[in-house]
């Protein structure tokens, strides 16, 4: 509906947008650098905030970047 009307090729609030077009935000990069930082030490990470703060959307810019063959993500949602 709105999509249309502002010419969006997608909806911008779902789950299915392109991580590669995500808005790249302050928040985001230092989210990002922090998990990166834990993933070379093979540390734990655990991710947590209020509902629509971007949690799985983060983990998921995270997780393709990763090699698949190095690292193993595991994502439990409650």
């Amino acid at each position: 509906m709105f999509e249309t009307f502002y010419g969006l090729s997608h909806s911008p609030f779902s789950r299915d947008i392109p991580t590669n077009e995500l808005y790249q935000s302050v928040v985001l990069e230092e989210t990002l650098g922090r998990l990166e930082y834990a993933a070379q030490r093979q540390w734990f990470a655990v991710v947590t905030g209020d509902c629509g703060t971007g949690k799985t959307t983060t983990i998921r810019r995270f997780t393709e970047v990763l090699d698949q063959a190095k690292y193993k993500v595991l994502y439990l949602s409650d």
